[in-house]
C-alpha cells in the first residue's frame, strides 16, 4: 500500500495517472496489434543476434528503423518481419516502453514531484563506429571555431563590402580544414549529423539564462554575421557567453552552407550556450526554391553534395520552435499566430516534422510561430487589434498588439522577440505593441532594403530582477 503522502498526490495530480495524462495531451497510443504487425500484415520476430567476429569489433553497421528511421546498433534487440525482412526497432515495436518520467517523493517535506529521467541514469551502449563519429564531429566542430576566430578579425580590417561582393576565397574548404571538396563533405557530414543528435536530446522549447544574445535572420550572409562576432562578442567567449539564433540561417545568401556549418558548430561545441530556432526556411521545400540545395550541390558535386543537402534537410527537421530567454523573454522566428496557446503546447511537441507535417491541422501552432507576423501599431488600416488572414499562406495569421499582451499575461511573460521580416531603411529592430515585441533582423543591406543589421543583448539590470534589452547595430553600407 502507498504512503499517505503519496496517496493524496495522486488524488490531486492527473500527471500521476499516465493513461490521463496522455488522453488529456491528445496522444493516441498506438494500436497493439499494429504495433506487433509488419507492413505486411504478418506477425512481428523479436532479432537480436550478433555475430561472433562483431563482439570483438563492434564496428559493424547500423540498421535503420522502417517507422522511424531511428538507428539499431549491432546486436541490439529489435523485431523483423520473417517474409519482409524488415527492422523495426524496440520502440516502434511490441515491446516495453520505459517512461521518461519517474516519480520523486521528498518524506521531509511531504512534496511530490513528476520529473524528467536524466541522461546519467540511461546508460547507452558506445560502439566504436559511435565513438568514432563523435570525435569526427568533435574535431571539424573546433576547426570551424578555430578559423571563425581568425576569419572575424580579418573580414573586419578590410574595406566593408557588401556580402555578395566580399572576394572570400575558399571559405568552406578553409573552415572545415579541407584540400578538396570530397574532404569537406566528409566532415560537414559528420558536423551535421552530430548537430542532429544534439538538437534531438534537446526539448522543443529550449531555455536559456541571461546574458545572452538574440540574432535574428542571416540569410547565409556569412560576413555579416563575422562582422557581428568580431563589434559585439564570439560565442562561446565573456563577450558572449550565451545566443540564440532565431532562424533563417540560409537561402539567398552567398554563404549560406557556410554559415550553417558555422552555427552548427558553435551548437556542438557550446550545447547549452547555443541555441537554433526553427525558421520558415529551415525547411527542403524552402530550400529547393530560394537556394540552398542548388548552392549544396555546387559546393559538394557528386553525389557527395545529394548526401550533404539530405543531412542537412533531416537535421532541420529536429531545430527546437522556441527559446525562452530568462524566463521572461520569449524568442521565436515568425509570431504566437493567434495567441492561444501556451508554452507547455510546444514543450510537447514530437520531432523530426516536415514540411507537410507542419501544414497539418493539429500543428497550426507550429506553423504560425514559423510564418505569422504582427500587424503594426501605426499600420494604416483600422485593424491593428485581432488576428487577420496573412498573404503568406491560408494557415498563417497576422496578429494585432491584443494579442500580444494578452499572450504574455497568460504565459507569465513579458517581451515575444521575432525576426521574418526586414524593413526598407530599417535599422535591423523595431519595438512594437506598447513595447511586448521586438523585432530583430541581423542580415544587412538584404534583398536590397538598405537596411541595418541588429542583434540584441538580453542582461539582468540590476538586483530588482528587471531584464533590460539592448539593441546592438551593424550599420548598412548603403546609409554609409
Amino acid at each position: 500500500m502507498a504512503c499517505k503522502i503519496y496517496e493524496d498526490v495522486l488524488e490531486d495530480e492527473v500527471d500521476w495517472d499516465e493513461a490521463t495524462r496522455r488522453v488529456e495531451e491528445g496522444v493516441k497510443p498506438p494500436s497493439s496489434n499494429h504495433r506487433a504487425l509488419c507492413e505486411c500484415g504478418r506477425p512481428l520476430h523479436r532479432y537480436a543476434r550478433l555475430p561472433t567476429y562483431q563482439t570483438f569489433l563492434m564496428c559493424s553497421p547500423t540498421k535503420e528503423c522502417s517507422r522511424c528511421e531511428g538507428d539499431i546498433l549491432a546486436g541490439e534487440m529489435h523485431f523483423v518481419c520473417a517474409h519482409c525482412h524488415i527492422p523495426v526497432c524496440k520502440d516502434c515495436g511490441p515491446s516495453v516502453y520505459i517512461h521518461r518520467e519517474y516519480d520523486y517523493l521528498d518524506y521531509e517535506t511531504g512534496e511530490v514531484q513528476v520529473q524528467e529521467v536524466p541522461k546519467r541514469v540511461i546508460h547507452e551502449r558506445r560502439t566504436r563506429s559511435a565513438l568514432e563519429a563523435e570525435a569526427a564531429c568533435t574535431k571539424a566542430a573546433r576547426q570551424v571555431y578555430s578559423e571563425l576566430q581568425k576569419l572575424a578579425p580579418e573580414v573586419a580590417q578590410e574595406e566593408d563590402v557588401e556580402h555578395n561582393r566580399w572576394d572570400s576565397g575558399n571559405v568552406l574548404l578553409r573552415l572545415l580544414g579541407a584540400e578538396s571538396e570530397a574532404e569537406a563533405a566528409q566532415s560537414a557530414l559528420a558536423l551535421i549529423d552530430g548537430c542532429q543528435h544534439v538538437l534531438a536530446a534537446q526539448p522543443s522549447l529550449t531555455e536559456v539564462e541571461v546574458p545572452c544574445k538574440i540574432f535574428g535572420d542571416i540569410h547565409g550572409q556569412l560576413r555579416d554575421l563575422l562582422l557581428l562576432f568580431h563589434s559585439f562578442g564570439m560565442p562561446g567567449t565573456q563577450d558572449c557567453p550565451r545566443c540564440v539564433f532565431n532562424g533563417d540561417f540560409v537561402d539567398r545568401g552567398k554563404h549560406q552552407v557556410e554559415t550553417a556549418l558555422v552555427l552548427f558548430a558553435l551548437k556542438v561545441l557550446f550545447p547549452t550556450q547555443v541555441f537554433l530556432n526553427r525558421g520558415n526556411h529551415e525547411d527542403s521545400t524552402m530550400n529547393e526554391k530560394y537556394g540552398f540545395q542548388k548552392v549544396i550541390l555546387q559546393s559538394f558535386p557528386g553525389e557527395a553534395g545529394h548526401r550533404v543537402y539530405a543531412a542537412f534537410s533531416r537535421a532541420f527537421q529536429y531545430l527546437p520552435f522556441a527559446c525562452l530567454v530568462g524566463g521572461k523573454v520569449l524568442a521565436l522566428h515568425g509570431g504566437i499566430g493567434d495567441g492561444k496557446w501556451k508554452l507547455d503546447d510546444v514543450r510537447k511537441v514530437q520531432r523530426p516534422l516536415n514540411h507537410n507535417q507542419l501544414q497539418a491541422p493539429e500543428n497550426r501552432v507550429l506553423w504560425n510561430i514559423l510564418w505569422s507576423d504582427p500587424i503594426e501599431d501605426d499600420c494604416a488600416v483600422s485593424k491593428v487589434f485581432g488576428v487577420h488572414a496573412s498573404a503568406r499562406s491560408k494557415i498563417a495569421v497576422r496578429f494585432g498588439w491584443n494579442v500580444t499582451q494578452d499572450f504574455c499575461v497568460r504565459n507569465g511573460l513579458d517581451l515575444v522577440v521575432r525576426s521574418h521580416q526586414s524593413k526598407k531603411w530599417g535599422l535591423g529592430f523595431d519595438v512594437m505593441h506598447n513595447e511586448s515585441l521586438v523585432r530583430v533582423f541581423s542580415a544587412r543591406d538584404y534583398e536590397g532594403n538598405h537596411n541595418d543589421g541588429a542583434v540584441l543583448q538580453v542582461e539582468n539590470e540590476d538586483d530588482s530582477g528587471h531584464l533590460g534589452v539592448r539593441p546592438q547595430v551593424l550599420r548598412s553600407l548603403s546609409s554609409a
